[in-house]
């Protein structure tokens, strides 16, 4: 299958496009910035790489217009948090406008085995009952959340009305070894360095009372899978653990991991304006599908230790 996958580069694009090309695919990645072909887990044999600004309409209208895709995923987009409370404006025209301009592109040239749109968890906002269930109104909580929510309901709206198949995999947390921006990876980074050191010391860290929803990026990938092959377009699958681990589980586990003496010391410039407090999904959808994790969450905190200290 010739299969597009748009933010390639990022950390689940890479992890998903080394699965294509095992898979057999003809892959045509796309990326945003030079800096990003760096990564040294990116995949070359198999992949044609692109570079794709996707604020810009007419980019994202000839690359279809090139590659006329029988299979797409669309993962390009701003996905850190941080940048979208300080930038909102940008966040909305990277995901939503790009969205935009990708369905209307696809429109004219539609993929015969569909579009998987990696949807976000984080659309769900902080719901009070759990675990959260794909019938849970969308009630984001942060600027990022919502452009997330925006996606979704968009990919709906051109399923029905354009007869695209658009497939919506709501990811959780996932995480995985080199992942940039998230608590386990920054906490594991800050480890490895005290161990370089040489010496005892502290790590920074944000709201260590926070539960969140987590999986390996090896076990995301199989599941994004699963939605792509059987899922339906009007029934999106929320892709997590079914389970929630505390942040200050997740730093304790590093410090028994470390090997030099290591204390956790929150930092305020880390805290986040809101927060949800817990955000388990219920994952029973995509369990139906063939679904089984093989990945514990101790096993990928050792790793990503391990590829910090070899980094």
């Amino acid at each position: 299958m010739r299969l597009l996958i748009t933010g390639a580069s990022g950390f689940i694009g890479r992890a998903l496009t080394l699965s294509a090309v095992q898979r057999g695919h003809e892959v045509v990645g796309t990326f945003a910035s030079q800096a990003e072909l760096a990564a040294r887990d990116l995949p070359h044999d198999g992949v044609k790489w692109v570079r794709l600004e996707m604020q810009d309409r007419d980019q994202v209208t000839a690359l279809i217009d090139e590659t006329r895709p029988e299979g797409v995923f669309h993962l390009a987009a701003q996905a850190y948090a941080k940048k979208a409370w300080n930038d909102p404006a940008d966040t909305f025209r990277t995901n939503v406008l790009g969205t935009i301009y990708l369905y209307e592109a696809l429109r004219e040239h539609p993929p015969s085995a569909g579009i998987l749109l990696s949807a976000s968890g984080a659309a769900y906002g902080a719901p009070t009952r759990l675990p959260i269930a794909e019938d849970t109104p969308l009630d984001a909580t942060n600027p990022y959340g919502v452009s997330k929510g925006c996606q979704d309901m968009l990919s709906l709206q051109y399923s029905l009305n354009f007869g695209l198949r658009i497939l919506r995999a709501r990811l959780f947390g996932t995480t995985g070894p080199g992942k940039t921006g998230d608590a386990m990876n920054d906490f594991a980074r800050q480890v490895a360095q005290l161990e370089r050191e040489g010496r005892p010391g502290s790590i920074r860290v944000g709201n260590l009372d926070a539960l969140r929803d987590i999986s390996d990026i090896r076990d995301v990938v199989r599941g994004m899978w699963l939605v792509f092959e059987k899922g339906t377009p009007t029934e999106p699958v929320n892709i997590g653990a079914g389970r929630s681990f505390s942040i200050r589980w997740i730093a304790e586990q590093l410090v028994l991991l470390a090997r030099v003496r290591v204390e956790v010391s929150t930092d305020p410039a880390l805290l986040r304006p809101t927060d949800e407090p817990d955000n388990r999904a219920d994952v029973r959808r995509l369990r139906a599908l063939g679904y089984v994790p093989t990945y514990p969450l101790e096993r990928t905190i050792a790793d990503a230790l391990e590829f910090w200290r070899q980094a």
